[in-house]
């Protein structure tokens, strides 16, 4: 099985592209966001949320990989409790099913970044929606990335429709990655 994770910082796109990459390869998509939603209100950012958090992430991945025979894409936003061996493991049990485990960063210009946070339908979709938060962050470096495990690229999503970044990423999949494309 195939795993392809969509990250970077709130407002690039990750969920958008998910959805419609989902479409493209019959892929189901895993929004690891709606755990944090669930735990989030009952554990806050306790350590029993970070290790609940993470054993079901790695629980879901697991199955996943054990229970569907194509591919899987899911989204997170890095922070540093979310530990780099547990996306090892990830990239691991893909290829020992003779697949592929790809990491694909997704960025976008500030200027496209604040129009996106600054959406009201963020709002409602319970999604950071405070732009001076996300670039104080930027700055910080709180979403960099420490060396990934597996193979990466990075797909700038300024300026683009969903739908364009969704085949700039197409064009450089792996082949058997898109077996079962919907045309």
């Amino acid at each position: 099985m195939h795993l392809i994770f969509l990250h970077g910082a709130p407002g690039v796109g990750k969920r958008t592209v998910a959805l419609e990459l989902s479409k493209e390869l019959s892929f189901p998509f895993l929004n690891f966001q709606l755990l944090n939603s669930l735990l989030g209100p009952v554990f806050g950012s306790s350590e029993d949320f970070f290790e609940l958090r993470n054993d079901i992430y790695k629980t879901i991945v697991e199955r996943a990989l054990a229970g569907y025979e194509d591919g899987l894409i899911a989204t997170f936003t890095y922070e540093p409790s979310i530990p780099m061996g547990l996306f090892a493991s990830f990239i691991r049990a893909a290829e020992e099913s003779a697949g592929i485990g790809l990491f694909i960063g997704l960025t976008c210009a500030s200027e496209d970044l604040r129009t996106r946070i600054e959406s009201p339908e963020r709002v409602d979709l319970d999604k950071v929606a405070n732009f001076q938060a996300v670039e104080e962050s930027l700055a910080r470096g709180d979403y960099e990335l420490p060396s990934l495990p597996g193979p990466s690229m990075t797909i700038d999503t300024s300026g683009e429709t969903p739908g364009e970044t969704v085949q700039n990423i197409l064009a450089v999949l792996p082949d058997d990655m898109k077996l079962n494309m919907v045309f």
